[in-house]
């Protein structure tokens, strides 16, 4: 995937030992709790392990850097509240630790991180990358119906299938 995003340095979070380079978990959060941890870094582009790289990001990287965060809009629940947020893909430029600080503290958990996260945001300046560019895609919604097309750079897998359990997108696991 380096050659998609070249000048970018790739990191995995984690709480396993793995033969590249890691940002340490040091939380006990179950599941997608865990990614709450990644706001404790003051800038960021994030993916989810789940998503294939298929075009050069540098230009949607450059100009998701002009905004203090960027995420996907979700591909469901966006179609009725455009602010649902979905944490599949997220770039921020300025520290927002803030978020993992009140999660700390917070008793409460709503259904998900994605929830947490529009939640923790309420009254920041949010930008979604359908609003900034084309090449962010659900591969459920946008490449099964329509193929892949040129302009698409982001494949985000949501749920079933996994990029290793389809056939439509070819993508390398090295």
């Amino acid at each position: 995937c380096s050659k998609y995003m070249p000048s970018e340095r790739f990191v995995c979070l984690t709480d396993l030992k793995l033969d590249c380079d890691t940002i340490p978990l040091t939380e006990d959060w179950d599941g997608w709790w865990s990614k709450i941890e990644l706001f404790k870094l003051d800038a960021a582009v994030y993916l989810d392990l789940d998503t294939i790289l298929v075009g050069d990001c540098t230009e949607m990287l450059e100009e998701a850097r002009k905004h203090e965060f960027v995420i996907m809009r979700d591909v469901y629940r966006g179609k009725h509240s455009p602010m649902a947020m979905q944490s599949s893909f997220m770039c921020w430029s300025k520290s927002h630790k803030s978020i993992y600080l009140l999660f700390q503290q917070e008793k409460m958990r709503p259904e998900g991180d994605q929830e947490y996260i529009e939640y923790a945001m309420q009254g920041r300046p949010v930008t979604y990358w359908q609003d900034i560019t084309d090449g962010v895609v659900s591969f459920k919604q946008d490449v099964l119906p329509n193929g892949l097309k040129d302009s698409d750079r982001v494949i985000i897998f949501h749920g079933r299938p996994r990029p290793w359990e389809q056939t439509k997108v070819a993508y390398e696991t090295n």
